[in-house]
């Protein structure tokens, strides 16, 4: 374990900041501020924004809203995913091995590429890819007021297809009076974290104003998998009587070295080896010391609502992200033909290059909501988005410069995508008890892209989509205890980017289709609530990779025709008594693909071997998540309170592909992390102090929690001894594998001064 007391870099100029920006809201406050904000403010959540994509308290889905207050019980500098770590069956993932840096989350055993994420209803799943990625966004939880988390195929939202979740992040939250907030983190490996925060509180009860300023730097778990991250949040509200108006600039910049290849598998259980990062290890000597992601990104968001009428109002947002970065390699060997350079033999070089990305994403959501004193209330919604993404590659050094000089741009391409939708959700009270839910959704989607035609040429194309996604439910209220629903719904969603340019019209995957069916209880009394979900999700087309090369000579994703996902998720939380404090969830799930196919490379042969598997499991999908925690209250007075709790979680064995290879396999891990929060208030004046110290993995659980694979048969050469990812499986197979192995027990703790 590894720790130092430092205050991190750039901290003086955040506190700096942060008193100027204190003491001039303060100043704004007493020349503008009246009487009354106080009630005002608690409704502003309502009043400046209608989160059309979000699931109302008594919606027929199953999901969890996790509020700022619980994100600061536990919050010191991990991203999102791990902040959600409560929510039934999600599984966290690290690159680097601490939740800092390259982060993602399977929910249900669906991967982040499935995972619908908005902030305030606007898409933010990249639009090529389809996954998130939170690095972009350091700091991210400390502007949320709420996040929710659908499971399943969910309400319609805006952007990518839902396929196991939908995460919704509100940041629409507005202060009613002014304060500022300073907190710092210093944990192991080198942890630091300093963000400032500041708010103006309403102004004449019309304007509020907000900022925050954040840095977090980690060595990581993983050799040299440093993580140097920036952001910065700035907000403005206007409020009258009829209309509303909110902006905001969110900008992220990340300086990440890479840890995305994975420990080699025989060192994964080498206490001393199991920081092994390959990762800039091409170049001679010593690692090379560039081999980083540097990327920004920045989100500009407006949103004006206004009412129409006492019970209509409209909701109208835009929406403008700009990404542009890099990502540096040292390549060692290669091959000038690979770089379009014709030279005479076969000549190679080391060289450094660039894989640049330079990205624009813009477009608007709506949503016209219709709240009449009757049973039938409704709320029709759309949006449409344009991306637009540049990809180059630059070599900026090579041994041979005289072929390769500085600069040398050896590949340029773009892609444009077009997303639109539109949907109406109307909820009808049938009786007393009974209530129904129906969500119709429109979506299309048009791409245009380099790729390769059906005579293997790169040329411009296109492809266009259309989706209809109906869901229905009914809940059932009989009493203020208990409620029971059911709810079903169709989703689908479209095949990536490289799902596309990397292959030939006769090869290309189709889209995925998904049937949902959801039913469960919620129960409520004094002291504990609980709740109990059964779900059944059917697959048609799923994408999944299976070893296959297409008529280009890639390895591609193909359809599965038929799979499902099932499960029983149960939630619990409870207090016997005042100072005890017990919560729980536990995700018994099945995931199964009827009929699969493996090509398998030999190499041997030179060509694929094919092999037909019945009902197996599907990678990346445990049996079993669960998760509990006990808190106790050590302390209650008027102006203190300390608090310790005891987490554990437990995550089942995960097939690393889908053939249910037993030699291929992430096994099962419990772990337990101890957590202690103290809460000061000096004065009524005076500022509140929180602290917050967590240890975690307490005892010591040696896990990975992501990995990948390959597999091949080679009966005539073995190399195990010369390559640490490769194992043998017996009978001349093998398989590579690269696991990312997670740290060890460490310490993070944090200050918080509100004032």
């Amino acid at each position: 374990m590894q720790y130092r007391m430092t205050w991190p870099s750039g901290g003086l100029h955040l506190v700096k900041t942060l008193v100027f920006l204190f003491f001039f809201t303060i100043t704004l406050h007493r020349a503008y501020g009246q009487a009354g904000t106080d009630t005002l403010g608690e409704g502003l959540l309502d009043a400046v924004l209608i989160q059309s994509t979000r699931a109302g308290r008594d919606a027929p889905v199953p999901h969890v809203n996790i509020r700022a207050a619980d994100i600061r019980q536990v919050y010191h500098a991990q991203d999102i995913p791990y902040l959600l770590s409560s929510t039934p069956s999600l599984v966290e993932t690290s690159d680097a091995g601490l939740g800092i840096g390259y982060t993602g989350m399977r929910i249900r055993g669906t991967d982040p590429t499935r995972i619908n994420v908005t902030i305030n209803g606007v898409p933010l799943n990249d639009a090529e890819s389809q996954a998130v990625f939170w690095v972009n966004m350091p700091d991210l939880a400390a502007s949320a007021a709420e996040i929710q988390v659908q499971r399943g195929v969910g309400t319609s939202t805006n952007g990518a297809g839902a396929f196991g979740a939908t995460v919704n992040i509100d940041m629409s939250g507005i202060e009613a009076e002014p304060g500022a907030e300073v907190s710092a983190t210093v944990g192991s490996f080198h942890t630091q974290k300093v963000s400032a925060r500041v708010h103006t509180g309403l102004l004449g009860d019309r304007f509020a104003f907000g900022g925050r300023l954040s840095s977090i730097r980690s060595d990581g778990y993983i050799d040299r998998a440093e993580a140097d991250l920036q952001s910065f949040h700035l907000t403005g509200a206007y409020i009258d009587e009829r209309q509303s108006v909110q902006a905001h600039i969110l900008s992220g910049r990340e300086m990440t070295y890479q840890a995305w290849y994975g420990v080699p598998v025989q060192y994964a259980a080498d206490p001393s080896l199991r920081t092994f990062n390959v990762a800039g290890t091409e170049r001679p000597g010593d690692p090379y010391d560039n081999e980083v992601d540097n990327y920004r990104q920045t989100h500009h968001l407006v949103h004006y609502k206004r009412q129409l009428t006492q019970k209509m109002h409209l909701q109208i947002n835009g929406h403008y992200t700009r990404g542009k970065g890099f990502f540096e390699q040292y390549k060692a060997g290669q091959s000038f033909e690979d770089y379009g350079v014709a030279v005479s033999g076969e000549g190679t070089t080391d060289l450094i290059r660039r894989l640049w990305l330079d990205n624009h994403f813009y477009g608007s959501t709506f949503a016209l909501q219709h709240d009449p004193d009757g049973p039938l209330e409704h709320t029709a919604g759309g949006a449409v988005s344009r991306y637009t993404g540049d990809h180059f590659g630059d070599v900026i050094w090579a041994a041979d410069a005289a072929n390769l000089p500085k600069d040398f741009r050896y590949y340029q391409n773009s892609a444009a995508k077009t997303d639109a939708n539109i949907f109406w959700k109307a909820t009808y009270k049938l009786a007393a008890h009974w209530a129904g839910l129906l969500d119709l959704q429109y979506r299309t989607v048009h791409y245009a892209f380099l790729g390769y035609d059906n005579n293997l040429n790169n040329v411009e194309q296109t492809a266009s989509l259309h989706f209809f996604n109906p869901k229905i439910g009914a809940t059932w209220t009989p009493s203020a205890a208990i409620q029971a629903y059911v709810f079903s719904g169709i989703g689908h969603r479209e095949p990536n980017r490289d799902d596309y340019t990397q292959s030939t019209p006769n090869t290309r995957p189709r889209p995925e289709r998904l049937y949902d069916l959801e039913g469960g209880l919620r129960w409520k009394r004094r002291t504990w609530n609980s709740a109990a979900n059964l779900f059944y999700m059917h697959y048609r087309d799923q994408l999944v990779p299976d070893g296959r090369l297409n008529d280009v000579g890639a390895y591609i994703r193909t359809n599965v025709p038929v799979s499902h996902r099932a499960g029983l998720e149960l939630e619990c939380t409870g207090q016997p008594t005042p100072l005890l404090l017990l919560s729980g969830t536990l995700s018994l799930m099945q995931h199964r693909i009827r009929r699969f196919t493996e090509y398998r490379d030999n190499w041997d042969t030179g060509e694929q071997d094919i092999f037909v598997y019945e009902q197996v499991p599907i990678a990346f999908a445990p049996n079993v998540v669960a998760r509990a925690e006990v808190g106790y209250t050590l302390l209650r007075r008027a102006r203190q309170q300390l608090q310790t709790s005891l987490t554990g979680k437990h995550v089942g064995k995960q097939h690393l592909d889908n053939t249910g290879n037993q030699q291929t396999v992430l096994p099962r891990f419990t772990t337990i992390d101890w957590r202690v929060n103290y809460t000061l208030n000096r004065s009524d004046a005076g500022p509140k102090v929180d602290l917050v110290l967590t240890v975690f993995n307490l005892l010591q659980e040696r896990y990975s929690n992501n990995g990948w694979t390959y597999r091949y048969t080679s009966q005539g050469f073995d190399e195990t001894p010369i390559n640490p990812y490769a194992r043998a499986e017996g009978n001349g197979v093998y398989n590579q594998t690269g696991l990312f192995t997670q740290a060890g027990r460490h310490i993070m703790g944090s200050v918080r001064f509100v004032f």
